[in-house]
């Protein structure tokens, strides 16, 4: 009697296992699918062509010919499964042939170029898409190509452009970011401005972005009223954080005249330390810091004076640089205290600018007006989707 085979005990078995799992899936199993694959899209196509001619293989109907067969050309695919070559692809005499099995002179499959886009935004640059997806598919994907298929996103900047806006908004934050464009033959400083926005519910969500040369009454008064006929009709709206920017003050006085505005403290504190002499600059500031941390604006007027009366002579223009905006300084202590943090600086917003340097850092200008759109709205969308299951604790509160 033939003996039985044993397999191998213990860990031999548990090795011998995962390697014919990783010959079998990798190898095996992927090349006998592109191989069905293949045999799927040709058999598709026979059935086609015999619908097109009229009559079917090896017969001959005059009656009810419509076209003859012209022989077939070979053609590759890129599909999640990898690249499939030599598909025959057959032709007829008066060409017009038509397959449903994969697009006309598109090389990728339409779930390849889903996976690519995905991934472009899912936060990573073109060139990463192409080696990632080179990875996945063994096959080369140019930079190029990924750039070609992310095109698809025009149509979606633009209807993220026209998304209608709930108008259930209580805190925006206003600000822009300096980015360089190639157009025209030669290079551009754009401002991208930006309007972010929390909930009643302390959802955040970027809400719209726009390319302009700079930050004008008129740029702004653009995107605050592209948001405003978008549904965002300020019923809720109780503060808008920015910069200074005296056009976007402009601009909220024309569309929000009703809703407070918030100067971001950063911004003020980089300003007075530009009035300070070395020698002043640590403990001038850290007197000014003071008024924003205390407890109310009862107790930060208090501060305020204090920290005036050490440094109006040393100092005078950093004294002035506070006190001529006092007032929009202090409007945050008027919100929840749990809120303070957040609405007393533009930071929510900055940190959305440093994932757009992030992906930009790799080069050092945009190629063209289109693909920083795209680029820009592929990060957008990157954290909007990431924050819509983390709203921001504690802002669930109405100012």
């Amino acid at each position: 009697m033939e003996a039985v085979r044993l397999l191998p005990q213990g860990t031999i078995l548990q090795d011998w296992w995962a390697g014919v799992k990783d010959n079998f899936w990798q190898e095996d199993a992927k090349r006998r699918v592109k191989e069905l694959l293949k045999e799927l899209m040709e058999s598709t196509m026979i059935t086609e062509i015999v619908k097109k001619t009229g009559v079917g293989y090896y017969k001959n109907s005059p009656e009810k010919r419509q076209d003859y067969r012209n022989g077939y050309y070979e053609r590759s695919l890129v599909t999640q499964f990898g690249i499939i070559q030599g598909i025959k692809t057959p032709r007829t005499r008066k060409g017009g042939f038509k397959t449903k099995a994969f697009r006309r002179y598109k090389r990728y499959q339409e779930t390849v170029e889903d996976l690519i886009e995905g991934i472009f935004l899912a936060g990573i640059s073109t060139r990463r898409v192409g080696e990632a997806i080179s990875m996945l598919l063994d096959t080369k994907v140019s930079h190029g190509t990924v750039s070609n298929i992310t095109k698809r996103l025009d149509k979606k900047v633009g209807q993220f452009h026209r998304e209608a806006i709930i108008d259930e908004y209580q805190y925006l934050i206003c600000d822009g970011i300096n980015i360089k464009v190639r157009y025209n033959g030669k290079y551009h400083n754009r401002r991208v401005l930006v309007v972010y926005g929390i909930t009643l519910f302390g959802q955040r969500k970027l809400l719209a972005f726009m390319q302009a040369k700079g930050e004008s009454q008129n740029a702004w008064e653009a995107i605050v009223n592209s948001i405003y006929t978008r549904g965002l009709k300020g019923e809720n709206l109780k503060m808008v954080i920015q910069d200074g920017s005296a056009g976007l003050k402009a601009a909220l006085r024309m569309v929000y005249p009703y809703a407070a505005i918030q100067r971001c403290w950063v911004h003020k504190m980089r300003n007075v330390s530009n009035y300070l002499k070395a020698a002043h600059h640590d403990d001038c500031i850290k007197g000014a810091r003071k008024i924003y941390k205390a407890k109310s604006k009862h107790l930060a007027m208090a501060e305020f004076k204090n920290w005036k009366r050490m440094w109006a002579k040393k100092a005078p223009k950093a004294v002035h640089c506070i006190e001529k905006d006092l007032d929009v300084l202090l409007n945050f202590f008027d919100c929840p205290k749990s809120h303070w943090i957040k609405v007393r600086t533009t930071n929510a917003i900055e940190r959305s600018f440093r994932e757009v340097r992030r992906r930009t850092k790799v080069f050092s200008c945009f190629s063209n007006l289109q693909s920083t759109e795209r680029i820009i709205y592929a990060i957008f969308t990157y954290l909007n989707n990431k924050w819509k299951e983390r709203p921001i604790k504690d802002f669930t509160q109405f100012c």
